[in-house]
């Protein structure tokens, strides 16, 4: 199974590890510092790639000498890619990590912005691209500039070329890929409540959305408290016993690519979602989003409870 993911907005990430509290008021000097490329779609393919699995493309969209630079550590991590240059700068996100005080502070650029012609070039590159009966992962935002009605053409190509269409999105792309009929919505529960303005966040909610918008499988996530997935019958709830460290950026991520991943191994539903939850739960072992070793995940396996209810 080709598995293309399509990682609209890159970035490249620099985490500033502080040990210790600084000796000079508002000067802060890093210990080490962790330099990784990033983006949702990213994070999937590192994880991938942690995984020994490498039948997958990440698609990326790049620009400026940011974007050269995420080029050039693709190629040395050994991530497969795809991409498509834009003029624009591609984006630099710091994270500050105050180690001694267990905190982090994440700060994000905004990112290029993509002229109308470079869309519709994208577009037409996208389309050329896209592999007719695979898998096309739709994961993290777009460039400024990248529309709804955009994101809309980039799901009637998946449905044209009968692709499967699996996403983790959030705000209005969500609400637009929801129309297309989403074989998979892997969503974080907040951006999901945002996004489709909900009240109660309950099962019975849960379902509703489900079967309006034909969704096979459902999974929302909880952050510390696990996930919930629905499927056509069942819910299964699957949680870490014990979290050892709250540095979760790219979690969710994580998440999803060992999801993927056992999926394409034909693993059980079961299966699939213990294996993401220790691959979310192995990530905040290290500084970096997707970050973890297989020792770190063989140790999460045994530290996930399920269960499962009737619909």
């Amino acid at each position: 199974m080709s598995i293309q993911i399509l990682n609209l907005n890159p970035c490249y990430d620099h985490w500033v590890i502080i040990s210790k509290p600084p000796k000079t008021p508002n000067v802060l000097r890093g210990d080490y510092v962790v330099k990784l490329v990033d983006g949702k779609g990213l994070n999937i393919a590192r994880v991938f790639n942690t995984l020994g699995f490498k039948d997958y493309i990440c698609i990326n969209i790049l620009g400026g000498d940011v974007g050269k630079i995420i080029h050039a550590k693709c190629k040395e991590d050994g991530i497969n890619t795809l991409e498509f240059w834009i003029e624009d700068e591609s984006r630099i996100n710091t994270a500050v990590v105050y180690e001694y005080e267990k905190r982090m502070l994440m700060v994000n650029e905004p990112g290029p912005v993509m002229q109308r012609k470079e869309v519709e070039n994208f577009l037409e590159f996208f389309s050329s691209v896209l592999k007719e009966n695979g898998t096309l992962v739709v994961s993290g935002s777009a460039p400024r500039g990248f529309g709804i009605k955009d994101m809309a053409r980039i799901a009637r190509f998946a449905k044209e070329k009968s692709c499967r269409l699996m996403i983790d999105i959030s705000g209005e792309w969500l609400k637009e890929l929801l129309n297309f009929e989403p074989e998979m919505v892997k969503v974080n529960a907040d951006e999901l409540r945002i996004a489709l303005d909900l009240q109660q966040m309950n099962l019975g909610e849960l379902l509703h959305i489900k079967d309006s918008y034909n969704i096979k499988v459902l999974c929302v996530t909880y952050g510390k408290d696990g996930s919930v997935t629905l499927l056509d019958n069942r819910a299964i709830r699957v949680k870490p016993r014990v979290i050892q460290s709250d540095y979760s950026v790219g979690s969710g991520d994580s998440f999803f690519a060992g999801y993927l991943y056992y999926e394409a191994l034909n693993k059980s539903i079961q299966e699939r979602l213990i294996f993401a939850t220790a691959c979310g739960t192995a990530n905040t072992l290290k500084y970096g989003a997707a970050i973890f070793d297989l020792q770190d995940l063989e140790s999460q396996l045994s530290n996930v409870d399920i269960m499962e209810e009737e619909l």
